[in-house]
């Protein structure tokens, strides 16, 4: 890090510091309002007494000497209304000053009491302060840290010192964020309000670490590689997680799944096993019923669409680029709007309770036509079609021999794709098929749903495991296909 940068960088972490000293909340002085619900049952007992004044009055049952007490009671119950709002005023003019709070030392004013109604009714917040703290003087330690590594560096360009800082550089923002959103989220009991976080302060918290965070990895490169690194870690955490929880709720029991999230395998495979075959869920039947749409309609979906981009590549013929952009409308074209056609259609040809529907339709994929046609243009040469034909081969077998091992890489892409898109479709198997010995996994899996007096949900998500595992499986199997066809295809040679 240059030595301008490196003094800039210091400033911002020094400004970071000192806004940690400013009062970076404000808890509103509401006496006031405290005084509201008193205010409002008063209220109550003046209305409940002259409406039984009126009604003694309208009645003339009751004699002179009752209506006069009750006069005396709604004059006494209005006195006591009028007491209060004169409080209420005078608290109104009086508060405003309210309590200030900065991150350190750390300490809440001793006057805050914390709303439990707020807390049992939500169960969100957590009033655990030490924690609270201890994030706060976290946060300040990373900071002087980050600083004093940088400083450490002397005149290197390169230091390991800088990875290091980096990292305590970003934990110090995240705890700081963290402070802020837990400071706002306090439930606070009157007549104190909740915190009202100061705008320039909260700026300075967060601008300021920002700034200098990216003063450093613009600087460092191996700062900014580790930073990646951490980024695209916490991106594939993300998206194992789900798929992990998944899982794991698979071998836990429907209570475990609905009080609390766990990472750690339950013991309840077998149980959630048994509930599944109670139900007659037959593994073997809906994989077999998948399997045979989801493969049939691949197969046919990435023969015909490579061709199909082909002829729209090679044959330069007229009305060519008209074709191409009706292709690419049918793509901004929703299934589910065209649903209910497409059942009336296959009804008609007697379709219903088939795997035809399923399959043979596939063999019009725009999308899948759209993405081979985008491999060619940047990875086929039309050379190699005329050297072809010199040669005396006929269309059919130059496409065959000598443009599908091409678009091997693209095509394995779309096959993955067009497996996972089938496998996992719902609404039209729901829509054509009615017999149980024909209905694929998604369509069973719904069904476990379907008891009205209880939801095993343990063995609804073993049921999505197995659904989904094959699908995994393949992925893992031909990850490698994906990332080349669209390495291959996003970049033209």
């Amino acid at each position: 890090m240059k030595k301008t940068g490196k003094i800039i960088f210091l400033v911002c972490m020094l400004l970071t510091l000192l806004a940690m000293f400013l009062p970076v909340a404000h808890f509103s002085d509401n006496s006031a309002a405290s005084m509201g619900e008193d205010i409002t049952k008063q209220q109550e007992k003046v209305d409940s007494a002259q409406k039984q004044l009126d009604r003694w009055i309208a009645g003339g049952k009751k004699s002179e000497e009752d209506i006069q007490k009750q006069r005396d009671k709604v004059a006494k119950e209005q006195t006591k209304l009028d007491e209060l709002l004169a409080k209420q005023e005078t608290a109104s003019s009086e508060s405003g000053a309210g309590l200030s709070y900065a991150l350190l030392p750390s300490q809440l004013p001793a006057d805050l009491e914390i709303d439990q109604t707020v807390i049992n009714q939500y169960k969100v917040y957590q009033t655990n302060f030490p924690v609270y703290y201890g994030c706060i003087w976290a946060a300040a330690v990373f900071l002087v840290l980050a600083a004093v590594l940088v400083l450490a560096t002397g005149d290197r360009s390169v230091s390991v010192l800088y990875t290091i800082s980096s990292f305590c550089h970003l934990g110090a923002i995240l705890l700081i964020a963290y402070s802020l959103i837990r400071l706002a989220a306090f439930p606070i009991k009157l007549p104190y309000g909740n915190a009202e976080l100061i705008p320039w302060t909260v700026v300075m918290l967060l601008a300021c670490p920002i700034v200098a965070f990216v003063m450093h990895l613009s600087s460092v490169q191996n700062s900014k590689r580790s930073m990646i690194y951490v980024f695209c870690s916490l991106l594939s955490v993300l998206a194992i997680v789900p798929f992990w929880i998944m899982i794991v709720n698979a071998t836990r029991s429907s209570q475990a799944i609905q009080q609390s999230v766990s990472l750690i395998p339950g013991t309840y495979l077998k149980y959630n096993w048994d509930v599944l075959a109670t139900k007659n869920f037959d593994v073997s039947i809906g994989f077999k019923n998948s399997a045979i749409i989801a493969f049939g309609s691949t197969i046919l979906s990435v023969y015909f669409s490579a061709m199909t981009a082909y002829g729209f590549k090679v044959y330069d013929f007229k009305g060519n680029k008209f074709l191409y952009a009706v292709v690419m409308a049918i793509i901004m074209i929703p299934g589910q709007v065209t649903g209910t056609g497409f059942y009336m259609f296959m009804y008609q040809l007697g379709w219903i309770n088939s795997y035809l529907p399923l399959i043979i339709p596939s063999i019009a994929a725009a999308s899948t036509v759209f993405f081979f046609r985008q491999y060619l243009e940047a990875n086929f040469q039309i050379s190699l079609v005329e050297a072809s034909r010199i040669d005396g081969a006929g269309e059919f077998f130059t496409f065959n021999r000598i443009v599908l091992p091409i678009m091997v890489p693209a095509m394995a892409t779309m096959g993955i794709m067009a497996v996972i898109g089938s496998w996992n479709n719902y609404l039209t198997p729901l829509m054509l098929l009615t017999d149980s010995k024909m209905k694929t996994l998604p369509m069973m899996v719904q069904e476990l749903r379907g008891d009205i007096y209880r939801t095993e949900y343990g063995s609804i998500y073993l049921g999505l495991t197995m659904t989904a595992l094959p699908l995994i499986i393949v992925y893992l199997a031909f990850s490698k296909y994906i990332i080349a066809g669209v390495a291959l295809g996003g970049v033209k040679e």
